[in-house]
């Protein structure tokens, strides 16, 4: 690994990852396919969802199971437990992952594994709920307080986008989408959508998705975290140019997006992260300038 500015994505081919720490005959993690990232400024680490289960990317020094802090290079990449199913979708609150997907080749259990949880420290991924209901392609969580904490999936199979105001132990479906990806507003009352005939939004826990009139063509989108001073959410349009909105209504370009960026997240801070074959860059000033967190 590198920690260069990355100026072109790899080929979609297997790319290894060592893990920290293993002897040199330790086979590497082969990542073929980022379906997800999730920036965790408070703990100095970043959470990576692929189709080999979630990587962690953190301060090479760091021998915590949660250390605070923000990344600084160099950087380690290790997996975060022992789970290596396909993680197709992936939200945090705090120290709990919650994680959709398929399972690893050759286990037992259904094809969709619903939703399931685990702990930043990499503790054992447990099934929560939906199993063998449901494959999630995209999550989102956001909310400010218990009583709001929204949870989103959409479902593979059939576009139905699912919400959960209970941490994921119970489910109502809503309208069926042909979406990309989800993200709640920072207050999770905002729900929206990325779809080849634009940007949606609901405002009724996806029950109902209308346009967001002047929005540009975004494939991926993402909004700050819970607690940020200043919520703010960002996306990248179908020309890899980096776009902001206060209140997903109004957008702003800012930049252009590192190529082959498949995933987004946002912090609390206002940083961003995407991540996708060529491995993890980060921007702090809100996409307009990026550099190299994680070569893979």
């Amino acid at each position: 690994m590198r920690t260069r500015l990355v100026a072109a994505v790899a080929s979609a081919a297997t790319v290894g990852v060592a893990l920290a720490g293993c002897a040199a005959a330790q086979e590497p993690i082969a990542v073929t396919h980022v379906h997800a990232v999730d920036l965790d400024e408070e703990r100095g680490a970043i959470y990576v969802a692929t189709h080999e289960g979630i990587l962690r990317v953190a301060a090479e020094e760091d021998t915590s199971d949660s250390a605070a802090g923000s990344i600084a290079q160099p950087v380690k990449v290790t997996r975060l437990g022992e789970w290596t199913g396909d993680v197709m979708g992936m939200a945090r609150l705090d120290d709990t992952i919650y994680l959709s997907g398929h399972p690893a080749p050759g286990s037992d259990g259904p094809a969709n594994i619903g939703v399931f949880e685990i702990n930043v420290r990499g503790r054992d991924a447990e099934a929560l709920s939906l199993e063998g209901e449901v494959d999630f392609h995209s999550m989102t969580l956001g909310g400010v307080a218990l009583a709001s904490y929204g949870l989103a999936g959409i479902d593979s199979a059939t576009g139905t986008v699912m919400v959960s105001r209970d941490r994921g132990e119970t489910w109502t479906p809503g309208a069926a989408l042909a979406a990309r990806t989800l993200s709640w507003d920072a207050r999770a009352e905002q729900l929206f959508a990325t779809t080849e005939e634009g940007l949606l939004v609901s405002t009724d826990d996806g029950a109902t998705f209308s346009p967001v009139e002047g929005a540009p063509a975004l494939l991926l989108i993402s909004s700050s975290q819970t607690g940020a001073a200043a919520p703010f959410l960002a996306g990248i349009d179908v020309n890899g140019v980096v776009q902001t909105s206060p209140d997903g209504l109004t957008w702003t370009a800012v930049g252009t997006a590192p190529a082959g960026a498949e995933a987004l997240s946002v912090d609390r801070g206002g940083a961003l992260v995407v991540a996708g074959l060529a491995g993890v860059q980060r921007s702090d000033d809100g996409g307009t300038t990026w550099e190299s967190v994680v070569e893979f």
